[in-house]
């Protein structure tokens, strides 16, 4: 911290400026624990979006394949094939 944002603690009991610095320390863990965690959350969101997008696609390709059946229904069942023997 800059000299004009410590002079307020001069003047103050050891005690009163011990117990400051351990708030100053608790106040620094908790910024990078933050700063941690709001990574990690970005991180997840980005996950998530790439796992809608593929869920996306898979509805589209499932639609697709969907107005295709409708459209070029298959054939019920082809005839099975007639076994012909030839005599020698």
């Amino acid at each position: 911290m800059s000299w004009a944002l410590e002079e307020w603690k001069e003047g103050l009991p050891s005690r009163a400026l011990q117990k400051i610095q351990e708030l100053e320390g608790q106040l620094e863990k908790l910024k990078k624990e933050k700063q941690q965690r709001q990574f990690q959350l970005d991180s997840l969101e980005a996950a998530l979006q790439k796992q809608k997008q593929k869920v996306s696609v898979w509805q589209a390709a499932d639609c697709w394949l969907a107005h295709l059946h409708l459209t070029f229904p298959r054939k019920q069942s082809l005839p099975s094939p007639v076994k012909m023997e030839i005599a020698i």
